[in-house]
């Protein structure tokens, strides 16, 4: 059995998963491979999110990782899940959101078709790959995004809002290394720069998966305005939690 692990050296969970791993003696059972250095690898494999787990060459989680069902793996045991429709959707939107590429991809271009042809990473995020029912499950989010994908997409935008402002704080974080006051930021920042970096950074790399959007589009930039008034008014305490989680990344994911 192959094992490959999609991590970054700074996310969270992967930091969590490789200290799981390690202290059950099962690092040795993985390949890790670094988004931050093979990004080119990373795209050919259909990575959205980290950490992406991969089991004789299938995305098996992405994201989120179920860590005691998947020690059970690794020690050779079989899974297999039973999944409710009536949760998929859940399930899928709960990926999106862990997910800053697909949130903002989605969140600006609104584009469930397109999204979904990322079939491996649907039926990752949903837990339809350890499941019999992978194809029944797939055809019924297709057939319900179809229809209420406007309506998903705007139950979820609280929590797609969160996930957008807390990325953006982060790489201002990353930048800096300080805390860069509120004021300095919107300066740098005004709404026309802050839709930029919306649309560039969401799942695009070079022009795969780009698309700008004009200013002039009317419908576009009134959303990216309620983001960015999000982001303005819950900014200090973004930055306090983002400051809090990369002071606790640990050795696995910091090198």
């Amino acid at each position: 059995m192959e094992v490959e692990i999609f991590t970054h050296r700074n996310c969270t969970e992967c930091n969590l998963l490789m200290e799981y791993l390690d202290q059950r003696g099962l690092l040795g059972k993985v390949k890790i491979i670094d988004t931050e250095r093979y990004p080119f690898l990373a795209l050919e494999r259909g990575v959205i999110s980290t950490p992406s787990v991969f089991i004789d060459g299938k995305l098996v989680y992405a994201g989120k990782v179920d860590f005691q069902e998947f020690e059970d793996i690794l020690h050779g045991n079989g899974v297999e899940r039973h999944f409710n429709k009536e949760e998929l959707i859940g399930k899928l939107m709960e990926g999106i959101v862990d997910s800053f590429a697909a949130t903002a991809w989605l969140f600006v271009n609104r584009d469930f078709d397109s999204f979904l042809a990322q079939k491996d990473f649907v039926i990752a995020v949903t837990g339809l790959a350890l499941t019999g029912g992978e194809e029944e499950g797939y055809q019924y989010l297709k057939n319900v995004l179809s229809k209420e994908g406007e309506r998903i997409l705007q139950e979820w935008e609280p929590r797609m809002f969160r996930n957008i402002s807390s990325n953006f704080v982060r790489e201002i974080y990353w930048l800096y290394g300080r805390k860069v006051p509120k004021e300095e930021v919107f300066s740098k920042y005004p709404l026309e720069v802050f839709a930029h970096w919306v649309m560039v950074r969401g799942g695009a790399v070079g022009r795969v998966g780009l698309r700008i959007h004009s200013l002039s589009e009317a419908e576009v930039m009134a959303r990216i305005a309620k983001l960015y008034a999000f982001l303005e008014d819950n900014y200090d305490a973004l930055w306090d939690k983002v400051e809090k989680e990369q002071k606790s990344l640990g050795k696995y994911v910091k090198a």
